[in-house]
């Protein structure tokens, strides 16, 4: 059984759009999970949605200090970033080395003029105990396939450089996504059913 009550739902990455925006993670959360689980609305810590994104990113980032003091998120034994139980992270990544990631926890990024968005940044999420990456759909598959072979630069594709510092990784790989990569390894993909 599910102990609900000692959930805590944090954002790893989130769209600077108003809260009811289609494009909001936050309210995909909420309409599709957090609604159907007796999770505390007090233990759920979405970024705000009132504020533009680097307003939004230091507003989250004192947030999450806030959880740390009160000790609601533990610490990483290897650096002084918090230390989530389960990051959860859709491919490809939107996450990127940022400037001062050293010492931030969150940042504000904007990729080639997309829409902006709050973030994790690195050293957070590879200090995480579990990290799971889920990457789904023949839309990603070049990009998988660019990422396994290593052809891409790591601005290109970060999530070569998750790597939990003291936590495990794990990836969902669907078969479209996988398709490209599996084809040049001489394998065929199947569909599960």
């Amino acid at each position: 059984m599910v102990e609900w009550s000692k959930w805590h739902v944090f954002w790893a990455e989130e769209n600077v759009v108003a809260k009811r925006h289609p494009d909001s993670l936050f309210w995909q959360a909420k309409e599709y999970f957090l609604s159907k689980v007796p999770i505390l609305p007090a233990h759920i810590v979405p970024v705000s949605h009132d504020l533009p994104g680097e307003s939004a990113a230091n507003s989250y980032e004192f947030s999450i200090r806030q959880h740390v003091r009160k000790r609601t998120v533990s610490v990483s034994p290897s650096s002084d970033c918090p230390r989530f139980d389960l990051i959860l992270l859709n491919f490809p990544l939107s996450h990127q080395p940022v400037p001062g990631e050293d010492t931030q926890w969150v940042s504000c990024v904007s990729n080639h003029g997309s829409k902006e968005r709050v973030i994790l940044t690195l050293p957070v999420i590879n200090a995480a105990a579990h990290v799971a990456i889920v990457a789904s759909g023949p839309e990603v598959a070049p990009q998988f396939l660019d990422m396994m072979m290593g052809n891409k630069s790591i601005e290109s594709s970060p999530a070569r450089i998750v790597q939990p510092l003291d936590g495990k990784l794990v990836w969902f790989v669907d078969a479209t996504a996988a398709s490209l990569f599996l084809r040049g390894k001489g394998c065929a993909a199947t569909s599960g059913s």
